[in-house]
């Protein structure tokens, strides 16, 4: 069987998802090649610039993506039916990978590209789009929605009235849950920790977007009653600010971490108290699909595709957001005060677990 994944590095989860799912297919089929490929960055120039507007935007001012968003949402405008920036290269990759399979987890990568893949390979060609978000409404992209999608891979049941609306077939929907890396579908995080100070985690995407000092400014009188990590992605620069800021804080236990693969996050997640991050798609599937309380950090504004994930999470109760740094000692401190809250929160996390069945996933991406 050969594979070909879309994907871009405009945010985590997408690069997230398809190299889950590469180590997937290569523990279920050995034999099997698979190429996952960062389309947009690769592809044209005109693309790759706005992958690196949309990082930047995200680093520096998540304010600007109000406007940059409601932008690439017409994109679909300048692709009739087919790939106009990048297309040569498109053809080209198409023609020489083969794929039997083919597979976007980016929202920019279905339109256009599906009908230009099954022109190239013809429409024997499977396609799949593999939706990284958990809920619609307004922040979903139009452009996660293509009908010439044979499969549309949902993460939870939430997304089904927004795909109905936008006219994709029911009959084409699974839901099937989150496919994470194989280090995260072993044992969720317990639901009751152990004794010891708590473990806050303050999270990051991998481009390491943060307002961490902010943050531990905040913590500083609950100094002593907790610890705390803060990840720093690939990022040398905020790794090097926390350690200069921790020199002149010595009071507050804090480990700051570069970038951690798939079985050091795991294991984070199993001992984390909770975790503070960007409303992000993938931080927050991962921490509902471990049972890890999760603070959505909107300071900065939020860009509108972080909007869905704290609606799924305010669906089922789990929603605690800050708008502030300062609001984060009033959760920190008001679940110190009262452990019972804290572990309520908890337990309805380990109730509203996402799961999936990876076996099930791969037969139906394969087989249908």
């Amino acid at each position: 069987m050969r594979v070909l994944i879309f994907t871009s590095s405009g945010g985590t989860a997408h690069d997230a998802a398809a190299y889950a799912l590469r180590d997937w297919i290569l523990l279920r089929w050995p034999d099997a090649h698979v190429h996952v490929e960062a389309v947009l960055e690769n592809a044209s120039p005109v693309t790759r610039l706005g992958v690196k507007i949309y990082n930047w935007i995200q680093k520096k001012a998540p304010w600007l993506h109000q406007f940059y968003w409601r932008f690439v949402e017409l994109e679909d405008l300048i692709k009739p039916g087919t790939v106009l920036f990048g297309h040569r290269y498109l053809v080209r990759l198409l023609r020489t990978q083969r794929p039997d399979l083919l597979v976007s987890t980016h929202p920019h990568t279905n339109r256009g590209h599906f009908d230009l893949a099954k022109r190239v390979l013809g429409p024997q060609l499977r396609c799949i789009t593999c939706c990284t978000e958990l809920a619609g409404g307004f922040g979903f992209s139009r452009n996660w929605v293509s009908a010439k999608a044979d499969l549309y891979w949902t993460l939870t049941p939430a997304l089904a009235p927004e795909l109905r609306r936008r006219g994709f077939p029911g009959d084409r929907t699974r839901c099937l849950g989150p496919l994470l890396y194989p280090p995260f579908h072993g044992e969720p995080a317990p639901e009751c920790l152990p004794d010891g100070p708590p473990l806050l985690v303050l999270g990051t995407g991998a481009n390491g977007a943060n307002n961490h000092l902010r943050l531990l400014e905040q913590l500083l009188p609950v100094a002593g009653q907790l610890r705390v990590i803060a990840l720093c992605g690939r990022r040398p620069q905020a790794l090097h600010s926390i350690r200069a800021w921790m020199h002149d804080h010595p009071g507050l236990d804090v480990d700051p971490l570069p970038f951690q693969g798939p079985h050091a996050m795991a294991s984070l997640y199993r001992r984390a108290w909770a975790l503070v991050s960007r409303p992000g798609a993938r931080t927050a599937t991962e921490a509902l699909a471990m049972g890890c309380p999760l603070i959505f950090n909107h300071y900065g504004l939020t860009m509108p595709q972080e909007l869905l994930a704290p609606r799924y999470f305010s669906s089922l109760g789990l929603e605690v957001s800050i708008r502030r740094p300062r609001q984060l000692l009033d959760h920190v401190s008001g679940w110190l005060r009262d452990p019972g809250s804290y572990q309520a929160l908890r337990s309805r996390y380990r109730l509203h677990r996402l799961q999936a069945e990876p076996g099930r996933v791969l037969d139906q991406l394969a087989h249908g």
